[in-house]
């Protein structure tokens, strides 16, 4: 946090001139009594911003959440008749899903927060600068989750008299679209909303189940199958879920590339630019193997999420079992937008499903 310095600059405590530490982070000098006050000062407010985690994190794990539309649509179906309560069940069903699915975005946004307070607070490498950032993502955060009560609302929802004794109602996620979801009572107004899949341009690789469903069905020696997503990617966020079906052998691959590239052979050369992780742990640039992050086995039934931020040019990959988070900035001036999903099983047999 500080340094020794030769010039008799006074103290900003106690305006003596004996300062003999700055700063980095306020710029400010101090004597060495002030400089450990300073440095503790700086202790106690990490500590306080550790338990306003803590708390949030505890609100956003609150299972007991109940959101007024459940009401309206319970009030729904006891006014309506036998046949329209399929409806109503597919409608509540379709609610519990969006919630669900942003609170697994804020989740997966507080596991990152955290593993980075734990790192700077073990290291004890943070100043000013960083406090502000962390307090300014909490806040964040918490506006999110308050506002995401209020993203969603009821299609056909009279309160007035009408001619119809039925009607039918939905649950309609008004926030903008950043994944993408089957046609069903719930529907986003939104072009970016369309349905992600799987789009096959490699012959060893069977699609099913709507093309949701991918299986490594050719030959044992050639190389790893690809396979690439039938959206591409230009603004906002994106979380693409995946669950391993089939696991045989070998690993599995998750990543981005640029529109361009459409040629399974390029994705691993020296051509490519892919940016992605095999398993979770092995960071892959421009198609090259970087580093290795940490030992994280990717197993049968395990699932993972891949986020595509194309506004602050990032991707992540979270893996559910172990609680793990790696990310990567891409380049754009070598990975341009916009961006589509690679996939790549790297042995026969391997099964991969998409989730929505």
């Amino acid at each position: 946090m500080t340094t020794a310095i030769t010039g008799k600059r006074p103290c900003s405590k106690c305006g003596k001139g004996s300062s003999i530490f700055t700063c980095h982070g306020c710029q400010q000098s101090f004597c060495r009594k002030h400089a450990d006050e300073h440095r503790q000062e700086l202790t106690d407010q990490v500590e306080t911003l550790g338990q306003e985690h803590d708390i949030l994190q505890r609100d956003i794990n609150n299972e007991t959440t109940h959101h007024p539309l459940l009401s309206r649509i319970d009030t729904w179906e006891r006014e309506s008749i036998n046949k329209i309560q399929q409806v109503a069940n597919q409608a509540r069903h379709d609610l519990n899903k969006f919630i669900g699915q942003t609170k697994q975005s804020l989740k997966m946004t507080m596991d990152r927060l955290k593993s980075e307070l734990q790192m700077s607070r073990e290291a004890e490498d943070y100043t000013e600068l960083d406090l502000k950032k962390w307090i300014d993502q909490l806040t964040q955060i918490r506006l999110d989750l308050e506002k995401s009560m209020s993203l969603y609302h009821l299609n056909g929802d009279v309160d007035d008299d009408q001619k119809s004794i039925i009607h039918f109602i939905s649950v309609e996620d008004t926030q903008p679209a950043t994944t993408s979801h089957r046609n069903s009572s719930i529907n986003r107004n939104s072009t970016a909303a369309k349905l992600e899949k799987f789009s096959r341009q490699d012959e060893a690789v069977k699609l099913s189940d709507e093309d949701l469903v991918a299986t490594y069905s050719g030959s044992k020696l050639r190389r790893s199958a690809i396979l690439f997503g039938a959206n591409l990617y230009s603004k906002g966020k994106h979380l693409i879920r995946f669950r391993i079906e089939r696991k045989t052998n070998g690993n599995f691959y998750f990543g981005i590339v640029t529109h361009t590239q459409h040629d399974p052979e390029s994705i691993f050369s020296t051509l490519t630019t892919a940016y992605g992780w095999w398993r979770c742990d092995y960071a892959v640039v421009l198609g090259v193997v970087r580093r290795k992050f940490s030992i994280i086995e990717i197993l049968e039934g395990d699932e993972v999420t891949l986020s595509i931020d194309c506004d602050q040019r990032k991707i992540f990959l979270d893996h559910h079992r172990t609680q793990r988070s790696v990310q990567l900035l891409v380049d754009i001036d070598k990975c341009a937008l916009p961006w589509k999903l690679v996939v790549a099983l790297s042995s026969v047999g391997n099964c991969i499903r998409m989730l929505h």
